[in-house]
């Protein structure tokens, strides 16, 4: 039961990050926009929670630093100089 919650979790952070990806080069969102790299954030926890039950180090590295990255950019948008 836990593993289909946690899959359901991580395809939902799948499609947040495709979504926002999509707004991105739609033109729908700026990369200066901090709900872009939110969306980042919220979709890639929820691919890292389904990575628990179903353990990936390549998956869980490349995961935590999108979170990076979209933490900075959201310090870089704080500050102006994105």
């Amino acid at each position: 039961m836990m593993e289909t919650i946690a899959q359901i979790i991580g395809m939902l952070g799948v499609v947040i990050v495709l979504v926002a990806y999509w707004l991105l080069a739609s033109g729908k969102l700026s990369h200066r926009d901090v709900r872009y790299p939110w969306l980042n954030i919220v979709g890639t926890a929820g691919i890292l929670y389904s990575l628990l039950t179903q353990w990936n180090l390549p998956s869980i590295v490349a995961q935590v630093l999108w979170i990076l990255l979209s933490v900075a950019a959201l310090i870089r948008i704080r500050m102006g100089k994105a």
